[in-house]
């Protein structure tokens, strides 16, 4: 049973990311903080799951010997032989850390969905193959493996069956997806299966490598009705000599054809990315690159980060050009530049009708609802508690940086 605080519990799992230095960093922060819950509480049992556990497995439990076990992304499968063994503080077995099994997600039959949310995710593939020199997901996730076409459908079909209106397919890099099993279908028709689950409203999926993108993928945000008008499709950087430094795969000018050729295909699409700022080599040219990237293909929204080296990775190796504070100035530009260039996109929304799939309450306003538009931009609005999980048509009356502000339209046509 969920309890409140860590401070009411018998069982405290702690999920971990090492994409970045700062998360890795607060894991044995928070994990301190639990060394007294443990001594009040010695029945207390505590697990370290995800990249973090990946990356120092062993580590983790000699820095804190008071976790009970810890467990890699693909583990999780494991964890009730692992609260069981915790359970009867058999202390053989303390990890479960291999990246080499099959990738078979048991179906649970109860609740997969989060309280109540419309919206699930779904994972479809682990791992990656890409080895980009900043990035440890390889070394924590391990290598590519597709998810069978099966079950994935099967765990949509539950989903849908318990009232989730809208799913988003997860992998490291989707596109590859069935690439490395000629029995799986590719991923552009795993689309097409999944949007023929009978229930399904929304379909979406994330993460997307833009060398893999294709015209087949590209043709279902056309084809496929369900499919929403929104792709996330990391660019890192706008220079083409730092794609390559990255492994990326592809260069500045082929991203920019590929949006070229999303925008035709489906006019309006919105489109996200991702930006690294302060590469190891990066200079003033290859910055002004990314800002002029920007500028070009105008996404609604970006996420940018600071380069921080990550263990095991080529870069880390790799002599850094520029000081903490030269890399936050320019992480500034980014963002300053973004923040015009956003705000002018989600204006183009306003005095239309969008399409809103109702999440529930507002975080900002307990008294209004919050949605996302088919193009995956957040919207505010009045309305009644009774709405939530349906699909509403809102007028759009402002655009603020990051969200969008409006009215239902008809609320009691709509809720009939």
């Amino acid at each position: 049973v969920e309890v409140a605080s860590p401070e009411e519990a018998d069982l405290i799992l702690v999920n971990t990311c090492s994409i970045r230095e700062k998360p890795e960093n607060k894991v044995y922060s928070l994990l301190g903080r639990f060394k007294s819950l443990k001594k009040r509480h010695p029945g207390l049992i505590i697990g370290v799951g995800g990249c973090v556990a990946q990356q120092e497995g062993e580590t983790i439990l000699k820095r804190a010997p008071y976790v009970d076990f810890v467990f890699g992304p693909q583990g999780l499968y494991r964890l009730p032989e692992l609260v069981a063994a915790a359970q009867s503080r058999n202390q053989g077995y303390r990890s479960q850390l291999d990246l080499s099994r099959d990738f078979h997600i048991p179906l649970v039959k109860g609740d997969l969905s989060s309280k109540g949310d419309p919206r699930a995710f779904v994972t479809i593939m682990t791992g990656c193959d890409n080895f980009c020199t900043y990035c440890v997901v390889p070394y924590v996730r391990g290598r590519e493996i597709s998810r069978p076409p099966t079950d994935i459908v099967s765990e949509v079909r539950h989903l849908v069956d318990q009232g989730v209106s809208e799913i988003t397919l997860l992998g490291q890099n989707v596109n590859s997806y069935g690439r490395k099993d000629p029995e799986l279908p590719s991923f552009a028709e795993l689309l097409d299966m999944v949007a023929e689950v009978e229930g399904v409203k929304r379909v979406r999926f994330t993460t997307s490598h833009p060398r893999d993108m294709d015209q087949e993928v590209m043709r279902r945000f056309r084809d496929i009705p369900q499919l929403c008008e929104h792709l996330h499709l990391p660019v890192q950087s706008g220079s083409t000599r730092i794609l390559k430094a990255m492994n990326r795969g592809y260069s500045r000018e082929e991203y920019l054809e590929k949006v070229a050729m999303l925008r035709e295909i489906c006019p309006g699409i919105a489109l996200t990315t991702d930006i690294i700022v302060g590469f190891p080599g990066e200079t003033t040219r290859d910055l002004e690159d990314t800002l002029s990237l920007l500028e070009e293909v105008r996404f609604d929204q970006i996420f940018a980060f600071v380069y921080s080296p990550r263990p095991m990775t080529r870069a880390a190796n790799m002599t850094e050009s520029l000081t903490p504070g030269e890399k936050s100035q320019r992480l500034s530009k980014v963002l300053e530049l973004q923040r015009r260039i956003g705000l002018e996109q989600f204006s183009r929304y306003e005095g239309a009708n969008a399409e809103v799939l109702v999440d529930g309450i507002s975080k900002g306003d307990p008294g209004e609802l919050t949605g996302h538009t088919r193009g995956n931009h957040v919207v505010n609005f009045p309305g009644e508690p009774d709405l939530i999980g349906r699909i509403v048509t809102v007028y759009i009356e402002k655009a603020c940086h990051h969200s969008l502000r409006g009215k239902i339209l008809d609320q009691r046509k709509q809720a009939a």
